[in-house]
């Protein structure tokens, strides 16, 4: 158990929803409190209602991308860190991901400990955490 993160509410946005519960039961695991959404509507409906100190979003969601997602809480003034994990890590989706504001954006399947290190160091001290890399392409 992690005592820092014991009220740290994270929501989880991807419209796979086992992948965004056992990411949730991980999180909790490490002793955050996660709540998933399927949509970036859905996740739009609740921030308001619940407190979030981190959002982890998949890039591609059905209706708004995470980093539309992204945008628009920024617009409704909520500031709070997010990561971006996508299946997708070319440059252009990259850029767009950062340009929206996000903190980082780590590659599918998800490197748990590498989600876990760029959580805390953006919930620890709200600087970008560094790119994780996906593993190249053998051909």
């Amino acid at each position: 158990m992690v005592p820092n993160n014991s009220h740290r509410r994270i929501l989880v946005v991807d419209d796979h929803t086992e992948l965004a519960e056992n990411l949730a039961e991980i999180l909790d695991g490490e002793g955050y409190l996660a709540a998933v959404a399927e949509s970036a509507e859905a996740a739009l409906a609740r921030v308001p209602v619940d407190e979030f100190h981190a959002l982890i979003t998949d890039f591609r969601l059905p209706g708004k991308s995470g980093p539309e997602l992204i945008t628009a809480l920024h617009q409704l003034g909520y500031g709070f860190p997010s990561l971006v994990v996508s299946a997708f890590t070319d440059p252009q989706t990259i850029a767009q991901a950062h340009e929206a504001g996000a903190n980082a954006v780590l590659p599918k399947p998800v490197d748990i400990k590498a989600l876990l290190a760029a959580l805390q160091q953006v919930l620890e001290t709200g600087a970008d955490a560094a790119l994780i890399k996906q593993r190249p392409a053998h051909s």
